[in-house]
């Protein structure tokens, strides 16, 4: 271990200043670290704005085979990802942000500390790897009404009588409001669907939104995506369908429609949100693939 380049990507902002604070938990576990590895080396960089992850991932892995932190929420592990894809350095995530869904796919209880000790001592694995119109994302990426909740979701974060914790559910019941279905064209490994769509998620891992399993049985190895289309979702069912989802419990249900694929073409009537591991764009068409191409990950060890 003593010879691993250890290199922390930390997004100071992210998470209120979460990911900030973790830097000293950091220096505290190498310091110990070095008592047994006295040539272990590690660095912290910090980000400065948007994109600069990925500039310094391409930067760092370019010159040699490192350990490569994301500390921050899953957009600073999306960054990450698309500055290191076609190098030999792997991939952790050490969660600092407010939602952190990616990392819930790996472990079974959310201990920011524990993550971050049983990560830098964890083993390495090849995960499967997806991107839309050639930007690379490992974990979750939505069309409809998820994604607009999350465009909306910022006028209700930093409000004085409303916890963060709440602005989610805030968001879905204020987009739910205005909400149309999409008319989408689909096609799915060159089968053609055309459908009204409450939303569609294209699935790597399990977890997106703070902590919905809207993807319950996807799995990040087995070479495919877990294709989520739901349809005819009313305003009143919005409720109800909600709290099924958050603990994974809506496979079941008449409206949820699961395919699995290597390749999705999606097509809207008009521009529209779409979620790209918590990052936002507007568009009327996006194009998926899961990439032949892996990327190496820590996976956190299980063993204390």
């Amino acid at each position: 271990m003593g010879t691993v380049k250890h290199l922390f990507i930390v997004n100071p902002v992210a998470g209120n200043g979460i990911a900030l604070r973790m830097t000293n938990t950091i220096h505290k576990l190498f310091n110990e670290l070095k008592l047994k590895y006295q040539d272990i080396s590690y660095e912290i960089v910090y980000t400065k704005e948007e994109g600069h992850a990925t500039e310094i991932a391409r930067k760092y892995s370019r010159m040699g085979d490192y350990r490569i932190y994301a500390v921050g929420g899953d957009g600073t592990l999306n960054e990450v990802l698309n500055g290191m894809m076609g190098s030999n350095s792997s991939l952790g995530c050490i969660p600092g942000g407010s939602g952190n869904d990616f990392i819930k796919s790996l472990v079974t209880k959310f201990d920011r500390r524990r993550i971050l000790m049983n990560t830098v001592l964890g083993s390495e694995e090849e995960l499967d790897v997806a991107s839309v119109d050639g930007r690379y994302f490992i974990n979750i990426a939505s069309m409809g009404f998820d994604a607009s909740v999350v465009n909306n979701v910022e006028k209700f974060k930093n409000r004085k009588y409303l916890p963060n914790k709440f602005a989610y559910l805030a968001s879905v019941l204020d987009t739910a409001k205005d909400f149309k279905n999409l008319n989408l064209k689909m096609v799915i490994d060159q089968q053609e669907i055309n459908t009204e769509a409450f939303m569609v998620a294209i699935a790597n891992g399990k977890y997106y939104g703070g902590g919905i399993k809207i993807a319950p049985e996807a799995d990040l190895k087995d070479g495919l995506l877990d294709v989520l289309l739901v349809r005819d979702i009313s305003r009143a069912k919005i409720i109800k369908f909600l709290p099924k989802a958050v603990p994974g419990k809506h496979m079941d249900l008449e409206e949820v429609t699961l395919l699995r694929a290597k390749t999705i073409d999606l097509y809207a009537d008009e521009p529209v949100y779409i979620n790209i591991d918590g990052e936002l764009e507007a568009r009327r068409e996006a194009h998926f693939r899961l990439e032949d191409a892996k990327i190496k990950f820590i996976i956190p060890r299980t063993t204390f």
